[in-house]
């Protein structure tokens, strides 16, 4: 098998530039790297110039702001047109490399073990989660579940997400209209609701998360269920991001024809919270539920793409 690349990246050469050191010093080189460059930087195509010597990287300018889901949609396109059926095609970001310096040896381990195990494995890596079809609810997976291949749904951004060529063919590529936001799980249901299985390492997915709380970067295991239900009640700044999450996650659930989630979602994350934030915060709640509304709107008119501009 081949391992293949999409790296999409905005406006962050220095992020770029470590991450690709990273891909370098990988244990198994990528065959191939599809870099998608959104902000047309001549900074970022200086840095996979012939003098950096980095013969798997290749640089394609999208000539606008493509958001992830369009820059994916766009670097899959050019690998898809020598792909072999058995290569494999993973999507990276450029500020998130991967965590360890053999991940990719390791991944090209676990999909020779799943294809083996599983015939019909269409996905891997190396964290993942399933979703509540019914509340429209990312359903975090327990600590003490990780171990092995993990059955998901869909694998998370940052969790190397790699997909087998020969079922991309039958299944797609990702949403372009999209644009930010969910991508990575809407392309993980339509590769299990087409019959594909998606599986995700337990035991790298368990390395990588005890690395990280040892440096701090997770909070610990055990945290209060009071505490997690307050996080999740309040809202923060108004925000672009907050909007796609919200517009892109209805859109999602009316192609599923999840019509009664969608509409609890939209009364529920659309209207009533941001309505209950006015008496708890009213200074950002104002903002947040015109957003809202908004991001409500458009997920229900279908207005997709690059519909608030990112700040």
């Amino acid at each position: 098998m081949r391992l293949l690349g999409v790296l999409v990246t905005f406006r962050r050469p220095e992020a770029l530039a470590t991450t690709l050191d990273r891909l370098a010093a990988q244990t198994r080189s990528p065959d191939r790297v599809v870099i998608v460059d959104n902000a047309s930087d001549p900074r970022i195509a200086d840095l996979v110039g012939p003098e950096k010597s980095l013969e798997w990287a290749e640089y394609i300018d999208a000539g606008s702001n493509l958001g992830p889901a369009g820059g994916y949609e766009l670097g899959m396109s050019r690998l898809l047109e020598t792909a072999e059926d058995d290569d494999w095609i993973m999507l990276l970001d450029d500020d998130d490399p991967p965590f360890f310096d053999d991940a990719f040896e390791n991944m090209e381990r676990f999909a020779s073990r799943m294809m083996e195990r599983d015939r019909a494995t269409g996905a891997i890596g190396i964290s993942g989660g399933r979703f509540d079809r019914k509340k429209g609810l990312v359903v975090r997976i327990g600590d003490d579940l990780i171990h092995g291949a993990v059955r998901v749904d869909h694998i998370t951004g940052g969790g190397l997400p790699c997909y087998r060529v020969s079922a991309v063919r039958q299944v797609g590529k990702p949403l372009a209209e999209l644009f930010f936001g969910f991508e990575e799980l809407e392309y993980g249901l339509r590769f299990t609701d087409a019959g594909f299985h998606m599986y995700a390492d337990g035991d790298q997915w368990r390395r990588r998360k005890h690395v990280k709380r040892d440096q701090g970067l997770l909070p610990p295991e055990t945290v209060s269920v009071e505490r997690r239900a307050k996080r999740r009640f309040r809202m923060g700044e108004p925000s672009w991001r907050r909007y796609y999450s919200l517009r892109n996650l209805i859109l999602i659930l009316r192609r599923l024809g999840l019509h009664r989630t969608a509409v609890k979602v939209s009364l529920g994350r659309g209207f009533a919270k941001p309505v209950v934030n006015l008496f708890l915060g009213p200074r950002n709640s104002w903002a947040t539920l015109g957003l809202s509304l908004r991001a409500t709107r458009d997920g229900w008119i279908g207005a997709t793409g690059r519909t608030v501009e990112p700040e």
